[in-house]
């Protein structure tokens, strides 16, 4: 992908969990309380979360992110043979109160001259939670939830949700997110897209469209030629 095209880009529009805010963090209690089963505990209540969004939307039964968070969370303890309700009060707030992943708000600092947004599964609640807790609600100029619409990403109706009500033309949003099923999504739809590929993932059989893939947010910076010095 040419960096003029992406330069030429006014609309910069970010997936929330995983890719501005943290998703995994575990701390000593819930590992004393997990013991051995925390990795499993947190991997299959990940996985589970996502599928049951996919599969809600197969069913046309939707349901607001936070319950689906924690039903899945529910069903990885049932799974882990994990009954401490304390579980909940670690893990829930991970998505009720975000952390920012590393390297995020400087990038946010350095994209100011465009109009930034978040186009999340989350609800608007866990959003406006995340973007007042880690201090950058006066950066991000949008939040599109999918509570709006009743259906979850990856659905091609979530992603015009942003041109609709932005009266904006795909040619000058640039989306970005850590999910390579979230790419696949906008990218299909048309979205010049950016996929922050923290983990090294292996790219999966999935259709892609015009994807730019980094390790981090701070390699973008670098490839655009645009760091400076923040004031």
């Amino acid at each position: 992908m040419e960096k003029k095209k992406i330069k030429s880009k006014s609309i910069f529009v970010f997936d929330a969990f995983g890719t501005l805010f943290k998703t995994s963090e575990i701390d000593t209690e819930l590992q004393n309380i997990a013991k051995d089963k925390t990795e499993n505990l947190i991997s299959i209540w990940r996985k589970k979360q996502l599928e049951y969004t996919w599969l809600r939307n197969q069913m046309n039964k939707y349901a607001p992110f936070s319950q689906v968070t924690k039903e899945a969370l529910d069903y990885s303890m049932r799974v882990n043979q994990l009954k401490n309700p304390r579980i909940f009060d670690l893990l829930l707030p991970i998505y009720n109160r975000p952390n920012l992943i590393d390297g995020v708000q400087e990038t946010l600092d350095f994209f100011q001259e465009k109009t930034i947004c978040i186009l999340s599964n989350g609800t608007r609640s866990m959003l406006e939670n995340g973007v007042q807790k880690t201090g950058i609600e006066n950066i991000i100029d949008h939040l599109f939830s999918v509570d709006d619409l009743g259906i979850f990403k990856p659905r091609k109706e979530v992603y015009q949700m942003v041109l609709d009500k932005l009266e904006v033309s795909k040619n000058e949003v640039l989306f970005f997110s850590s999910n390579q099923w979230d790419v696949s999504g906008a990218s299909n739809f048309g979205l010049t897209s950016v996929w922050v590929n923290r983990n090294n993932e292996v790219r999966e059989g999935l259709p892609f469209g015009n994807v730019l893939e980094v390790q981090n947010l701070e390699e973008l910076r670098h490839l655009l030629n645009i760091d400076k010095e923040v004031s």
